[in-house]
C-alpha cells in the first residue's frame, strides 16, 4: 500500500510540473547546412529571447590589436585572431532573426580630438563589416558605427590600447 501511495504522489507531482513547465510553447530545432543550430520558437518573446541570447554568446568578442589612430591591425597574430572572431561571428549573424541587426562598433582610446576618434573607430567598425561581407555574411544582417572613446570596453582605463577595438551587439534595426 505503501509503494502504492508513494507512487501515486510521484505521479500527480509529475503531472503537476509537466503542466506548469511546458506552458504550450513549441520549439524546433533544425539542422542548418554549415552545421550551426538554429531554433524557431513560437510564442511572444521568441525574438527578444533568442537576441539575448546572441548578446550574451557574444559579449566577450572584441577585436583588437589595431594601431592607434588606424583602422589596421598591428601584427599578423592580430590578424590571425581577427579572422578567427569572424569566423565565430558570421554563424551568429547568420542567426540574427529579422528585424534585428549584427551593429558592428568600433572604438578607440581616448587620446585625441572628439571628432579623430570617431572617424578612426568608424574606419574600424568598418573594417571588420567589410571582413564579415567578404566571408558571405549579408550587408542586410550588419550595420557599422563609431563611437569613438564614448564607449569605453569594460575593465580597462579609457586611455589603454585595449580600447582600441571593435565590439558585435545584435539590436532592432
Amino acid at each position: 500500500m505503501k509503494k502504492y501511495l508513494q507512487l501515486i504522489i510521484g505521479s500527480v507531482i509529475l503531472a503537476f510540473f509537466v503542466s506548469a513547465c511546458g506552458g504550450g510553447e513549441q520549439v524546433k530545432t533544425e539542422q542548418t547546412t554549415d552545421d550551426t543550430q538554429v531554433q524557431v520558437q513560437s510564442g511572444a518573446g521568441a525574438d527578444d529571447m533568442a537576441i539575448k541570447a546572441i548578446n550574451n554568446e557574444i559579449d566577450e568578442f572584441f577585436i583588437d590589436g589595431f594601431s592607434g589612430d588606424s583602422s589596421k591591425i598591428r601584427d599578423k597574430e592580430d590578424m590571425e585572431k581577427m579572422k578567427k572572431i569572424v569566423r565565430l561571428v558570421k554563424p551568429i549573424v547568420n542567426r540574427v532573426p529579422d528585424g534585428y541587426v549584427m551593429q558592428i562598433t568600433g572604438h578607440t582610446a581616448d587620446y585625441e580630438s572628439t571628432a579623430r576618434q570617431k572617424k578612426v573607430s568608424e574606419a574600424r567598425a568598418k573594417a571588420v563589416y567589410n571582413a564579415l561581407i567578404n566571408e558571405g555574411v549579408s550587408a542586410k544582417k550588419l550595420v557599422y558605427r563609431g563611437v569613438g572613446s564614448d564607449e569605453p570596453r569594460p575593465g580597462y582605463d579609457k586611455k589603454d590600447f585595449a580600447q582600441r577595438c571593435v565590439s558585435f551587439k545584435a539590436v532592432k534595426k
